[in-house]
């Protein structure tokens, strides 16, 4: 008889007590996440050796790109043992945690949990996965989109996103958000705590707003249709990066009906408002001036100033716009396509005013292409781009820079019948409009307006003014075919 020995048994339980701690460990429980997050960052801050990342940069940019789309693709097929202790720009990773592809490999969570700077720096985020409780329904989607409706029911409860600990959220001063967040969770299907993601939209929500409505006369009338979001890794050139201006005020508002509906169907997602919240993702950054209106110039250029050095060569279209829009994703992304991506282009719903040269207004939000915002970041601080202006109109400051600046114009986005893709109106005011307005009409005078139902393109890309988060859901809903549509 052969004698076991006792250090097989030894090794069995350490595999097996290594095995249920690895399988324990979840964003629910994401302490020892954000611990690990935070002991990187000070490490980070403090160390003065440096071991670069140059021989993997490619390498792990390849893997990102080919990766993000497919759960069951490895993070790193390469394994080290290096570490990073500092990196060139030290002063904006260094509350970071950053890893090595050997130390992102192991990583329990896998791949899900980790994003990256730059297409090379693998970073562990201890917020992914997160979503707000959703409640059960007490009353009808009719309800909520009155102004005194339930905010719990209807998904808009400030409830919903507070903590009981306020530094549980807190990323530090130079956090880099992970905008491909939502995406992910998307692709995934989940959230952190094993409940659908997004949540699922009731069919209730097809009949919220009744049978005669101008919104839903516009939607049948005019057969505007969405495709549902793909899960399909999207085609080389055309990854889009959606960001808005908003306020801490509309997190569990307008930020989280997007978050819900449209936003994952971006390859990347960021709100900038007054106060950062790593689960959303949403950042504040400073700007020259107060926080306000009046002031919007000056937010979105550095707006613009962080989008172009933390994610300008992730992303080929770059698309701003604030947070009452609702988007359908997939119009905007297969118009894009027919573009090329490698110009430089400026689209959007184009305004003119008498012999001013025209602009696309923010309202219906607006697209560049990475070598339009490339230019325009080189350009900004030209005196022709008025980089000291304090005004609300930003969007034909924009326009005007890159005129000047880098001769780049609005182009013409209506589909081939003269019907707009992009809109500065809700559906309501678009379908209701009477051509009477002097100044309504003064600003389309070059092209011309169709009213009522051939104002929209069956491909619309957007609305604007939808402040509702009840309104948003159903027109997203029923746009992107969740509804059975009138005949």
């Amino acid at each position: 008889m052969v004698r076991k020995s006792p250090f097989g048994y030894l090794g069995l339980f350490s595999f097996v007590a290594f095995f249920f701690f690895c399988s324990s460990w979840n964003w629910g429980n994401n302490y020892s996440a954000l611990s690990e997050y935070r002991k990187t960052s000070n490490r980070l801050a403090s160390s003065e050796s440096e071991k670069s990342f140059d021989d993997e940069e490619n390498e792990l940019s390849r893997e990102f790109n080919s990766s993000e789309h497919n759960d069951s693709s490895p993070l790193s097929h390469h394994a080290n043992n290096q570490s990073v202790s500092k990196i060139e720009d030290s002063t904006n990773l260094n509350k970071t945690a950053l890893l090595s592809s050997h130390q992102a490999n192991n990583q329990s969570l896998s791949k899900k949990n980790i994003y990256y700077i730059n297409g090379t720096y693998a970073v562990l985020n201890p917020w992914y996965g997160w979503q707000p409780e959703i409640h059960p329904m007490d009353c009808s989607w009719q309800f909520c989109m009155m102004d005194n409706h339930t905010s719990k029911t209807c998904r808009d409860s400030m409830e919903d996103m507070a903590v009981s600990n306020s530094s549980s959220i807190d990323p530090g001063e130079d956090w880099i958000p992970d905008v491909t967040m939502l995406r992910r969770m998307f692709l995934d299907g989940y959230d952190a705590n094993g409940h659908l993601w997004p949540p699922q939209l009731e069919d209730e929500l097809c009949h919220a707003l009744g049978k005669n409505t101008s919104t839903k006369k516009l939607l049948d009338e005019a057969k505007i249709v969405g495709a549902p979001i793909s899960r399909m890794p999207e085609k080389k050139n055309n990854k889009i990066l959606c960001f808005t201006y908003t306020m801490e005020k509309n997190h569990a508002t307008s930020i989280r009906a997007m978050r819900e509906t449209w936003a994952p169907g971006c390859d990347g997602f960021l709100a900038f408002s007054t106060k950062s919240d790593p689960r959303i993702p949403a950042i504040s950054i400073p700007h020259k001036g107060r926080e306000g209106y009046r002031n919007m110039w000056q937010k979105v250029r550095s707006m613009f100033q962080f989008v172009g050095k933390h994610y300008l060569s992730q992303f080929d279209w770059f698309y701003i716009g604030g947070d009452d829009l609702v988007v359908f994703p997939q119009n905007l992304k297969k118009y894009l396509g027919t573009y090329n991506s490698s110009q430089p282009f400026y689209l959007g719903r184009r305004f003119k005013r008498g012999a001013e040269i025209g602009y696309n207004t923010g309202g219906a939000g607006y697209v560049l292409s990475r070598p339009a915002l490339q230019c325009l970041l080189e350009h900004l601080e030209d005196k022709s781009c008025e980089p000291k202006k304090k005004t609300s109109s930003e969007d034909a400051k924009t326009a005007t820079c890159l005129r000047l600046a880098c001769n780049i114009t609005y182009e013409d986005t209506r589909d081939d019948q003269k019907r707009e893709r992009f809109h500065h109106w809700s559906a309501e005011r678009e379908y209701e409009y009477d051509g009477k307005s002097k100044f309504w009409n003064g600003l389309n005078k070059d092209w011309g307006l169709l009213l009522g139902k051939d104002s929209c393109s069956p491909e619309t890309v957007n609305f604007h003014y939808i402040k509702n988060p009840g309104l948003a859901r159903y027109l997203f809903h029923y746009v992107q075919g969740g509804c059975v549509r009138s005949e």
